[in-house]
């Protein structure tokens, strides 16, 4: 599994990787390079426009089941430091679509092979991020992720409990989702995407992305 999680803006690019069997977790902060080019598909990529003009419920969509398992995770931790907890539907259209567009273009990064990270795509998608929150193409102060390979389709509640861990087991995913700071904590708005997207040569087989993000000036 390939895991990436957000960073405080005081905070620049790192990365770290973990090997556990089927399992590559990696954690990209902030400000990454650009991702290995992506296999087998063609370079198209999603036109994020703002949700008034596309006419969309401005309410959430019904989570999946993958996607409830990972917000039950996050918010009945016993160290939750987020107060609240508010689906934001444009949070949710972006986050589902980023764990689409991994699985279909074959990549695991924050940063999409056309270039534009977390921060990026929901601002075009009309999310007012703070102004103060990066505004590098590729910047990333609000997104987890994780990627699962398996030569075969696995139970996904095994799979979900499987991430969780890898989750925790890393600080600064496990500060991110649990809003140890205030940072975090001030991010009460969210989004959850899975997708499960099995292509023959695919490195991973299954897509979870977290968005946890706060309006501002």
């Amino acid at each position: 599994m390939w895991i990436h999680s957000p960073v405080h803006r005081l905070l620049r690019g790192k990365k770290h990787l973990l090997l556990t069997g089927y399992l590559l977790i990696g954690l990209g902060l902030g400000w990454l390079g650009r991702p290995a080019p992506a296999h087998g598909q063609t370079s198209t990529h999603t036109l994020y426009l703002p949700l008034v003009m596309r006419s969309e419920s401005t309410a959430c969509q019904p989570l999946t089941p993958q996607e409830q398992a990972v917000l039950d995770k996050m918010r009945s931790d016993p160290n939750q430091g987020r107060q609240a907890f508010n689906c934001d539907p444009i949070l949710q259209r972006v986050a589902r679509e980023r764990a689409q567009d991994m699985g279909l273009r074959n990549y695991c990064s924050h940063i999409n092979p056309d270039g534009y990270g977390p921060n990026y795509l929901v601002r075009q998608a009309g999310y007012p991020l703070p102004t103060w929150y990066g505004q590098e193409a590729g910047a990333n102060n609000i997104e987890s992720i994780a990627c699962y390979a398996s030569s075969t389709l696995s139970d996904w509640q095994s799979v979900s409990v499987t991430i969780w861990q890898n989750w925790m087991a890393s600080e600064e995913h496990r500060v991110h989702l649990l809003g140890l700071n205030n940072f975090y904590a001030e991010q009460t708005d969210y989004g959850i995407g899975y997708a499960n997207l099995p292509g023959e040569g695919w490195a991973y087989r299954s897509y979870w992305v977290v968005i946890t993000a706060r309006r501002g000036p």
